[in-house]
Order: C-alpha cells, then structure tokens, then sequence
C-alpha cells in the first residue's frame, strides 16, 4: 500500500521534507578519517532525556560483546553537560570492557534538533557523528531502546555480514512507508553497516526523503534512499533475530518524549511501561516498585511513573498491551538468566488494575510455557 493514496499530500510532504534536507545539510558534514581496520564498532544515538535507559542497553551488549568489537561509541542528542553530573564517567567505569566513548551535539546542531523535534533527524545525526569518529570498518547501530539477549547472536550475523561482502544487513525488510518485502530494503534496527559505502554519499542523502519506487509513492526512512537507488540488491541482506535473541520495544522514547512535551494529554503509553524495567536493569533497584507505588495511587490518568515530573495518562492503555509488554520484560529477565522476584508481578498486576482489565483476564495473556513458568515461580515465593 502507498504511503500517499493521492499526489496532493505526496506533493506537500515531498516539499516539507526538501525544506528540512536543505536546512540539516547545513548541519553536518563528513570528515576525513584514518585508514579503517578490520572490526566493528557499535554507534549509539542517545536521548539526554532519558539518560538511565543506556545501563540497561550497555549491560546487555556487554554480555554480547565478541573479539571482533572493538569499542562503543555514543552520541548525545546535546550539548555538553545536559547529562547528570557525574553521568559519562560512571558508564565508562561500570563497563571497561566496551571501551566507550562520548561525544556530543555543537550548539547550532543541539538548538536546531531541540527546535525542530524530528526523531529522524537525532539519529541521522547521532549515527552520522559517531561515523565521523570510527575507525573500524563497520558499525552495529545499536538502538537505544534495545536489550540484545543471545550472547552469540551479534557474533554470528557480524561474521556473516563479512562473508557477505554486503553493505548493510538488517534483521528485517522494510514494510511500512509504501514499502514491501520485496523490495528488500533493511530496515536500521541492530543493522551492521559497512562504513566506507555510507560514507561515500553526502549526509543528507542518508536522511529521509519522499519519492517514487517501482512507481509507488514512498517515504524513504533513514539509508533507505540510498540502498533503494544507489546499492546493488545482493548486497542488501537481513538475518532475523528472534525475541529469545532481541527485545525492542518500538516507540518507547517517542512516547515518553510526547508526554514530556505534553504532560496528562491523552496519548499512546503502551511502550512508556517498560521504561521502569529498563532503569531497573541500569542499576536503579528500586524503579520497579516505584513505578508500582506510583500506578497504585489512585489516577491512572495522572502518573509519575518515572518519579522525574513528567506525568502520563493511561487512558488509552489496553490489557492486550500489557500483556505484550510484560512478555517482553519477562523474556529479558529469562534471556539474561535473572531468577524470578515479586516486584515485577506486582508492577504488572498494577498496571492491568490501571486499564481496568477484568481479574479472571490478568495475567493470562499469550505467555509462552517458559514464560509462564517464570510467572508460577514468582507466584510461589
């Protein structure tokens, strides 16, 4: 299906989408790099507003972490100082073995962004800087909302990926935006990418664009154009990584961040529930059973459930959605081996109380036999 049924609204979204090319090709620009070696080196565009989701992320690439990676390389959606104090030096220190470095938005960059608010153009341009700070031949984006559990998984597809000789290998095709399957174009998402054959197209072609593929109307989202329009098929690939390997909780920092921007305004919250499981796993011991203590408080539609000020309406928060976020928080927990424990059955039944779902329907869901397993045994403590 289309992205635009009509040429109206593909005409004017093209236009917008032109302007903003325009204006961020201004912002960036590829700088010359050493001779690159053999490796691969894992980028990360990080949201300041939401600093204590990357222990949770960093804690599982480290247990993923293989020979051939050799460092972690991390953008800040800011400038300088928009983290906690003492918040870089900490990372670095609980995880020595990644060899992670910092880097940040200049003042131009991080006032056009914040002006703007376009997620697409923070990561274009968190992964674009850490492009320009490499020194190994291709890049793992890491997404900042993903928890990797194989501890093979990312060893074995990198391998592949060189094998290959592919440019980029995904873990899906894309099949939104007017695209199909078929046109095989890899999706970001925990993406190995060859550093060189990004590179060698100006920034801004790697943004997003509106265009014409195989005479549909599309909206090409990040490296989509140029794989489409500027790469052989056979060196676009995926290896799907399944959710014993991979939990991603797509739209989790843009839902937060639209509750920021608009405090208690009835939005979509399906994907904000996971945020306290991601800061539990950062080291904030506690972010579970405040988040409960916070859901048990009488208004489901005026929350604090980070305790931070930013307050969130579940209204339109559903016991299917529930039950596929607890899935996925429980999956984490067996992926990295962690025993069972009662404050996260208490954050869930919270939360089915905070939709109103019926008692004989919480907790029954589409848990798989593992995970019902990891369910009974908290139940029994």
């Amino acid at each position: 299906m289309e992205k635009y049924k009509t040429y109206l609204p593909f005409l004017i979204a093209k236009i917008h989408k032109n302007i903003k090319r325009s204006k961020i090709s201004k912002l960036f620009s590829w700088e010359p790099l050493s001779p690159l070696e053999s490796g691969c080196t894992a980028i990360i565009g990080m949201c300041s507003r939401m600093p204590y989701v990357l222990g949770a992320n960093l804690y599982c690439l480290e247990k993923n972490q293989w020979d051939d990676l050799k460092e972690v390389l991390i953008t800040v959606d800011a400038e300088k100082g928009a983290l906690p104090s003492g918040f870089e030096d900490e990372i670095i220190q609980k995880f020595p073995q990644l060899k992670i470095t910092f880097f940040y938005y200049n003042r131009q960059q991080a006032e056009f962004t914040a002006k703007v608010n376009d997620p697409y153009i923070y990561s274009w341009l968190s992964w674009g800087t850490c492009m320009n700070h490499v020194r190994t031949k291709t890049v793992l984006i890491q997404d900042y909302d993903a928890l990797v559990l194989s501890g093979k998984a990312l060893e074995k597809r990198y391998h592949a990926f060189i094998e290959s000789g592919a440019k980029i290998q995904g873990i899906t095709w894309c099949k939104i935006s007017g695209f199909e399957a078929e046109d095989h174009l890899a999706t970001t998402f925990e993406a190995f990418m060859d550093v060189n054959w990004i590179r060698a197209f100006p920034p801004v072609m790697g943004y997003n664009r509106v265009g014409l593929l195989k005479g549909r109307k599309v909206d090409y989202d990040t490296y989509l154009d140029i794989q489409a329009n500027h790469t052989p098929e056979n060196q676009r690939t995926i290896i799907p990584m399944t959710e014993e390997e991979l939990v991603h909780p797509s739209q989790m920092i843009t839902q937060y961040m639209r509750f920021r921007n608009s405090p208690g305004k009835v939005l979509p919250c399906f994907a904000v529930t996971m945020i306290p499981f991601f800061h539990f796993l950062s080291g904030q011991e506690n972010a579970i059973t405040n988040a409960t203590q916070a859901l048990q408080q009488g208004n489901p539609e005026q929350v604090d459930l980070l305790s931070d000020g930013v307050i969130m309406n579940f209204y339109q928060l559903n016991t299917k959605a529930v039950d596929f976020m607890l899935k996925l928080m429980i999956q984490a927990l067996i992926g990295l081996g962690m025993k069972p424990f009662k404050e996260l059955i208490d954050y869930g039944t919270a939360l089915y109380k905070a939709c109103k779902t019926p008692a004989e329907q919480i907790w029954v869901g589409d848990f798989t036999d593992v995970q019902r397993e990891w369910i009974e045994a908290v139940k029994a403590l």
